[in-house]
């Protein structure tokens, strides 16, 4: 019975392993393809004829600085991903950093006149804990026995 248990979730290690390679991949090649459609609409927006100026307009400024901010998110993914797959273990920081960058995106782009201001303070609420999560693991790191 034992030798049955054993053989089951060495199978189950193995096929996470397996689905882990996938996700890393496909990630990858999702992150890849976001960096091309990037350079597009860069390019387009640049090179636009029915514009005057060459220069980018503030909209198009953030929704290129949106598409930076969310390939990085990609990436710090990936991170995690390939971390998850190298030592079968996710990594609190990572996945902080990740979420540390989402809400930095959001506050970036944030059209303060949209929202309540209950909105802006619960995302205010949510930053300073996201710091304080970090702050803490950091310092945890700090005072783990070498």
């Amino acid at each position: 019975m034992s030798e049955n248990i054993g053989k089951a979730v060495s199978l189950i290690r193995t096929a996470k392993k397996w689905m882990s390679f996938i996700v890393l991949i496909l990630m990858t090649i999702i992150v890849a393809i976001a960096i091309v459609e990037l350079g597009i609409i860069l390019y387009l927006d640049l090179f636009d004829p029915t514009d005057d100026v060459l220069f980018l307009e503030i909209d198009e400024l953030f929704r290129i600085f949106g598409f930076f901010f969310i390939i990085l998110i990609g990436f710090e993914l990936i991170d995690t991903v390939e971390m998850y797959f190298k030592d079968n273990v996710i990594h609190a920081e990572v996945v902080l950093l990740v979420a540390v960058i989402a809400v930095s995106r959001k506050v970036i782009l944030l059209d303060l006149e949209k929202y309540d201001p209950i909105a802006i303070i619960g995302l205010g609420i949510i930053i300073v804990a996201l710091g304080a999560c970090y702050w803490l693991i950091k310092q945890s790191y700090k005072n783990r026995p070498a």
